[in-house]
């Protein structure tokens, strides 16, 4: 045992290293007449991912949201109070496949407040890594925050949030 100790060593070291993840949060909210989509670019962290059990962080800027309507975008803003909390993170606990689907659970933390979330995807492995495909449905009400309005119509309190990641080992030195 003493002499594969050195070499099982830097294999649990590369189990537990760090995962960068780089991908885009987009949004789908709906109102009578139909729907909108936002997306935001920004998602930047990492996560230390074994077995099922999962930790890290990976933030977005608030800012960066992008529905295509400049009034739209301003009006989000407001909402989710971006100049008082400028990063939406998710905090992920667990990450383990049931089925055919790969689920990560965890905390998410928008406008000052910290909620349970679970996330239903795919886990892809591309060439570098792993592409993470998912998504989870929200409501504004949730979060507290007010619903917006376009007109005369009010956008419902249910809201579709859509992930895609890339997920990559980092270089270890």
């Amino acid at each position: 045992m003493r002499r594969l100790l050195p070499f099982l060593l830097p294999l649990l070291a590369l189990a537990q290293a760090p995962l960068a993840v780089e991908g885009e949060a987009r949004y789908r909210g709906y109102y009578p007449l139909g729907s909108w989509e936002g997306r935001n670019p920004t998602a930047r962290g990492e996560v230390v991912w074994q077995g099922e059990e999962a930790s890290g962080r990976v933030c977005l800027e608030q800012e960066a949201w992008d529905s295509g309507n400049a009034e739209r975008d301003k009006k989000a803003r407001e909402i989710l109070r971006v100049k008082d909390f400028p990063r939406a993170c998710l905090y992920p606990r667990v990450a383990r496949l049931e089925g055919t689907r790969f689920v990560v659970e965890g905390e998410l933390e928008l406008a000052g407040r910290r909620r349970a979330v679970r996330i239903e995807g795919e886990l892809l492995e591309v060439p570098g890594g792993y592409r993470f495909r998912g998504n989870f449905r929200t409501r504004f009400s949730e979060w507290g925050l007010e619903r917006p309005r376009f007109l005369f119509l009010e956008v419902r309190d249910e809201a579709e949030v859509y992930l895609e990641a890339q997920v990559r080992r980092q270089n270890v030195r």
